[in-house]
């Protein structure tokens, strides 16, 4: 099955966002991807309805069962996501969900095929580390992760890139600029990691980031006293 993952560069303008995403979306198809993942863009989320029509009133070549996974929502939710989608139970993650440890302990128990990620981080060392963090995570919970994200944004704000298509522990597509359509071909039912390694930590970064959002002060370890 082909999968598409569109990394999209942030016009800050309903109307622009909208057409330059339903135009990478239509290119997707155009390329045959039978699952299209697409980031969450500010401007859509604000304007949630007229964006959905706006965006669907002008795809084009898309085969009909296409499945596009657009998101209109950046706020976490109190459960996890979970949807049927052609590459099975998909676990849709937004913003702090995709880093929450009781989440992630809520996937290893679930077991979803697939997981997608939208963290939108702040700042490229985020986006670094939010790859490795899903590396891990296709290591201990499902063989595949998206990590799906837009590019352009100002510095603090979400927008930073790092979009990659992670099969148990492999990156299979990563983009390198800053807006791209990511293809791969995966094997459907996706294969499960095995064996199952432990639950990875959360990179120091995208710690501190999280309790900075909970109102709390992060825990950071130090070297050994060594005098």
């Amino acid at each position: 099955m082909k999968i598409a993952l569109v990394q999209h560069r942030i016009r800050g303008e309903m109307t622009a966002d909208a057409d330059a995403l339903a135009s990478s979306i239509s290119e997707a198809c155009k390329r045959g991807a039978e699952v299209v993942v697409c980031p969450v863009v500010p401007s859509l989320v604000a304007n949630a309805d007229a964006a959905r029509d706006a965006i669907l009133s002008k795809l084009e070549g898309c085969a009909e069962g296409t499945a596009l996974l657009l998101p209109f929502r950046e706020d976490v939710a109190e459960e996890v996501a979970l949807r049927a989608t052609p590459l099975g139970e998909t676990a849709l993650l937004v913003s702090d969900e995709c880093l929450l440890s009781d989440i992630a302990s809520t996937l290893a128990r679930s077991l979803p095929e697939a997981v997608v990620m939208r963290p939108l981080a702040h700042s490229e060392l985020q986006a670094e580390a939010v790859l490795e963090y899903g590396i891990g995570l296709s290591r201990a919970v499902t063989g595949l992760v998206l990590i799906c994200e837009s590019s352009g944004g100002e510095f603090a704000e979400p927008g930073h890139g790092g979009s990659a298509i992670v099969m148990l522990g492999e990156i299979l597509a990563e983009a390198s600029t800053d807006e791209e359509i990511l293809l791969a071909d995966v094997v459907v039912p996706v294969a499960a990691p095995e064996p199952r390694e432990a639950l990875p930590a959360l990179p120091p970064i995208l710690e501190q980031r999280v309790a900075r959002h909970q109102g709390r002060k992060a825990e950071v370890g130090y070297l050994a006293d060594l005098s």
